[in-house]
């Protein structure tokens, strides 16, 4: 695989940083708040990139194209380019997680601390 002019072998990896907390969290507890991910992530549609300047649309290009890495675009860049992304049609990552937080976490949590021990049937209608 070829990427940023390299030749790579091999799988490539991702690691994520994950905090414990000092203390255990209850399930009943954990359930009721979905994450929060719009203060972390952001996620538009760039549908008019001449909008951008010449330097921030070179910057976009790079980044899309992986000519450049994050790294390589200073903050001030970074910043500028945020603040225009936000005029753009935005994915709400909050409501998305909301959305499928009862069915991927709730329900799996209340079985498995016995709240209730069976899940309804769901019943298809043939026509």
């Amino acid at each position: 695989m070829k990427r940023y002019g390299k030749v790579t072998q091999g799988e490539l990896k991702r690691f994520e940083i994950v905090y414990v907390p000092d203390e255990k969290i209850p399930l009943e507890v954990i359930v009721q708040f979905p994450p929060k991910f719009n203060r972390l992530y952001l996620c538009t549609h760039l549908t008019h990139l001449e909008r951008l300047k010449p330097k921030q649309r070179e910057k976009v290009n790079g980044l899309m194209s992986g000519e450049l890495q994050q790294k390589d675009v200073t903050g001030s860049y970074r910043r500028l380019i945020v603040e225009e992304m936000r005029k753009q049609p935005t994915l709400n990552f909050d409501e998305v997680a909301a959305a499928q937080w009862k069915e991927a976490i709730t329900i799996p949590c209340a079985v498995l601390s016995g709240q209730i021990n069976h899940l309804p049937v769901q019943v298809s209608h043939a026509g």
